[in-house]
Order: structure tokens, then C-alpha cells, then sequence
């Protein structure tokens, strides 16, 4: 069965999304820490905070093709894409929001509950897409 055209929309937004902010966390010099999120980087730990987050841009280049391959060829894959990045989102906001929040008020931190409703609410449609076929 295809998925449904919000999925595949809303996977290829996911994935352009995900390749740059990995490209800023890998490639800027600070790893956007400092520049976009506000981050005080004159402590002994900001090497280690600038290295965490290009580790994690690198992972969020991986999926972003991911996304993109998913959304653009290997579209059977869709739902389990889908059900896999709600599952990631809801535990990172958990994790940043509610468990060991942020300082201060990066603006990724709204960001990332917008977009668990966004795949939540994707995932929904999928669901229901799949029921009706």
C-alpha cells in the first residue's frame, strides 16, 4: 500500500530539516551553540558541549537522507519511518523539556514539541489511510 501524501510530505520537510541542522551542528564553528541557541561557551565543558552536538548533527545528515530516500523511492518504508521518529521526538522532549531541560531558551526546544505533533499527527493519518485501504 502507498502512503499516504501527508507522510511522504511531512517525511521530505523532516529530512531537508534534518540535513541542515546536521550541515550547522557539524560544520559551524561552534556547532551553533553559541550563534543560534544562546549558549554561555566560555566554560571548561564547551568543547565538549561544540563535539556532542556535531556527533549529533552527524547523526541528523544520516536520517535526513534517510527521509529524503524514504519519501522520494523507498516509500514502503514510510510508516515504520514515521512510527520510529515519533518514538525518537517523544523521548527527546521528554528529555529536554521535561527530564534535564535546556538553559536558558533555545529555540529548538519549541521546535522539537512542534514537530513530535506534526509526526504524531502524520502518523495519525497514516493510520487511518491504512485502515480505509
Amino acid at each position: 500500500m502507498q502512503p499516504h501524501r501527508i507522510s511522504l510530505i511531512v517525511l521530505t520537510v523532516l529530512g531537508l530539516l534534518n540535513l541542515v541542522r546536521g550541515g550547522i551542528h557539524v560544520f559551524a564553528p561552534d556547532s551553533g551553540a553559541g550563534i543560534i541557541a544562546g549558549f554561555d561557551l566560555s566554560g571548561p565543558g564547551a568543547a565538549a558541549i561544540i563535539s556532542l552536538l556535531a556527533g549529533i548533527g552527524a547523526q541528523q545528515i544520516a536520517i535526513g537522507v534517510v527521509d529524503l530516500a524514504v519519501a522520494l523511492k523507498y516509500r514502503s518504508f514510510a510508516y515504520a519511518l514515521l512510527l520510529f521518529h515519533v518514538a525518537a521526538q517523544a523521548l527527546a522532549v521528554f528529555a529536554v523539556v521535561i527530564y534535564k531541560p535546556l538553559p536558558g531558551d533555545p529555540p529548538g526546544e519549541m521546535g522539537a514539541m512542534a514537530i513530535l505533533v506534526i509526526l504524531a499527527a502524520s502518523l495519525l493519518v497514516e493510520v487511518l489511510h491504512r485502515r480505509r485501504g
